[in-house]
């Protein structure tokens, strides 16, 4: 396949998209600086952070940085995102978050040894009780002898 033909399958901008591109040419904004001034400061430190940026740019409009801190937060936008990725909507509730993990849940083995410790340990309280029962009663025999 040539190179004619690669070109001929990417998807091309619809007509509102280069209309809107074009009003923003004129204003002289693109998407990404309307996208980035419509993020909360907060969420625009933790991408300067991401990007290697000081937090502090939070405050910044997207044109306020020369071109490779407007390039480094490119980079960390898309490392951001496949990290987002990551934690799909399911993980990010709660009950995820606070159940516990694998190490704090006792496997099968420590379980079945935890149990066979609580039986031995109620054993050994049973017989220790026995044998405190005939101390007092060999204590009531003694004392009733003298």
């Amino acid at each position: 396949m040539n190179t004619a033909q690669v070109i001929g399958f990417t998807q091309q901008p619809s007509a509102a998209e280069v209309a809107l591109a074009e009003m923003r040419a004129q204003f002289g904004r693109n998407g990404a600086a309307s996208r980035w001034s419509r993020l909360p400061t907060r969420a625009r430190a933790v991408i300067c952070y991401a990007a290697g940026l000081s937090t502090t740019y939070g405050t910044r409009e997207l044109d306020q940085f020369d071109f490779d801190q407007q390039e480094a937060i490119r980079l960390a936008l898309g490392e951001l995102l496949a990290t987002l990725h990551e934690f799909d909507g399911s993980v990010l509730h709660r009950r995820e978050w606070h159940r516990p993990t694998g190490r704090d849940v006792p496997t099968g083995s420590e379980r079945e040894q935890a149990e066979l410790e609580n039986k031995r340990r109620a054993e050994l309280n049973e017989q220790a009780s026995v044998l405190e029962n005939r101390r007092a009663v060999l204590q009531k025999v003694a004392g009733n002898g003298q």
